[in-house]
C-alpha cells in the first residue's frame, strides 16, 4: 500500500506536464501551418495580380 500511495501523486503531475508540452507543440504546429497557408495565399494573390 505504501508503494501505491507513493506513486499515485506523481502520476497526475507527469500527465499535466506532458499535456502542457503536447498543447504547446500543437499550438506551435498550428501557427506554423497557418503562417505557411497565409504565405501561399499571398504568393497566389501576387502572381494573380501580375
Amino acid at each position: 500500500m505504501r508503494n501505491i500511495s507513493a506513486f499515485h501523486p506523481l502520476r497526475p503531475r507527469r500527465i499535466r506536464r506532458g499535456g502542457r508540452q503536447i498543447r504547446e507543440k500543437r499550438t506551435a504546429w498550428v501557427l506554423i501551418v497557418f503562417s505557411v497557408l497565409l504565405a501561399c495565399v499571398e504568393v497566389h494573390i501576387v502572381y494573380a495580380a501580375l
